[in-house]
């Protein structure tokens, strides 16, 4: 199943459709932010780092809170493949 930033199924016109949502927990580990978006795992989390150039660059990964510093980011407007 392809899901978006969110968490959300991302097939047709439905995708990044929704309002922005609320996170259910943050946490900051070194020079990042992580936001997760479900009260289960896994779940979207979403990972905010400010560069030199002071542009924050914000990403997403799917997988488990825990484990927030090491998944594999991508950017935003990318939808990743999980397994239902």
């Amino acid at each position: 199943m392809r899901i978006d930033c969110y968490g959300d199924r991302a097939d047709g016109a439905t995708r990044m459709a929704g309002v922005a949502r609320e996170p259910h927990g943050t946490k900051r580990v070194g020079g990042a932010t992580y936001l997760r978006f479900a009260a289960r795992s896994p779940a979207p989390i979403h990972r905010l780092t400010v560069g030199a150039d002071g542009i924050v660059r914000r990403e997403w990964a799917w997988g488990m809170w825990a484990d927030a510093k090491s998944l594999g980011y991508v950017p935003l407007d990318e939808t990743l493949e999980v397994q239902e």
